[in-house]
């Protein structure tokens, strides 16, 4: 979602927060809906939307898509029981370690690494189909930084401008819609040529987060070994092997927002209903986040707050 042609503003990525329902949602939803659009005019037979983006339960509505295509709740490494045939990413952001528009790798501060590449959530989705990409739309510097998958047909839709902010490629939303619409078909219309994806064999995975040290019996529980501060492998004979890895790898991650977390919504009445002291605690947290400070504040796993909004937090009663 992070990538998403129209977005502005860390904001506009939360559930819990009103500029979500107001313009985040319809940015996804449009962009989504072009995708599907052109993917079915250039020969796709159905579309399946797999809603990846954990900022909310549902981020793309039923009603947003075009005849043809629908959601489905599968996971990634499901994707081989289903049939699929190829899959295409839309609104994908840069990996963390890249100082891109709300660069992360599944969770803030969260690093992975493949035989020493540092993977994005492109890598991990596509090993874990195993079904060819045919495409991806997102921000620049994810382009950039693909490594491995790099051969990949992209479209940027949104140029990093800081951690914090993004400019969208098109001023207008229809022009926006029209290109991700005419790329989606033509990566369609490109299917046949495009080669099933090489999945990693005897990897070794690594990751590393801010918080390792006090989340290191989490991560060994899950599987990890430890292998610094803050650092863990793991030994993979194929990625399927991952699978369970990364779920605990993202667990551990989470760990220092999970006591101002508020849960998701089905709509912005919820989540105006929703307690406002810990939304506003929240929308402190993923500012910060956004901000180009992140890698400072976010080093002390007990407490993830900086100095600055912690006093802002314990004033506000």
């Amino acid at each position: 979602m992070e990538g998403a042609s129209q977005l502005r503003s860390v904001r506009e990525i939360w559930g819990c927060l009103p500029e979500y329902w107001q313009t985040g949602k319809p940015a996804l939803e449009d962009d989504v809906a072009a995708a599907c659009e052109g993917l079915l005019a250039g020969g796709a037979s159905e579309v399946v939307v797999l809603d990846n983006h954990g900022g909310n339960t549902v981020n793309v509505s039923p009603a947003a898509l075009p005849d043809g295509a629908h959601l489905e709740t599968w996971r990634d490494f499901d994707l081989r029981d289903h049939g699929v045939d190829a899959t295409f990413q839309v609104g994908y952001h840069a990996r963390g370690g890249v100082e891109g528009f709300l660069s992360h790798t599944y969770v803030p501060g969260l690093r992975f690494r493949a035989d020493g590449e540092l993977i994005s959530e492109s890598h991990g989705r596509v090993w874990a189909s195993g079904a060819p990409l045919l495409g991806i739309t997102g921000n620049d510097l994810h382009e950039q930084t693909l490594g491995s998958l790099s051969r990949t047909p992209f479209l940027v839709t949104q140029k990093s401008l800081a951690r914090s902010a993004m400019s969208p490629v098109w001023d207008e939303r229809e022009d926006g819609k029209a290109a991700i619409r005419e790329f989606a078909e033509r990566c369609a219309r490109d299917a046949a040529s495009v080669p099933a994806p090489t999945e990693p064999t005897a990897v070794m995975f690594e990751a590393s987060m801010p918080n390792g040290g006090d989340a290191a019996d989490q991560m060994i529980d899950g599987g990890w070994t430890r292998s610094g501060e803050v650092e863990f492998s793991a030994q993979l004979a194929t990625w399927r092997d991952a699978r369970e890895l990364i779920a605990a790898a993202m667990n551990a991650a989470l760990t220092p927002f999970l006591p101002y977390w508020v849960g998701t919504f089905d709509s912005a009445e919820d989540a105006a209903a929703a307690d406002q002291r810990r939304v506003h605690q929240l929308r402190l947290i993923f500012d910060a986040w956004a901000d180009e400070s992140h890698p400072q504040w976010y080093t002390e796993a007990a407490d993830p707050l900086p100095s600055g909004v912690r006093e802002e937090l314990d004033n506000s009663g």
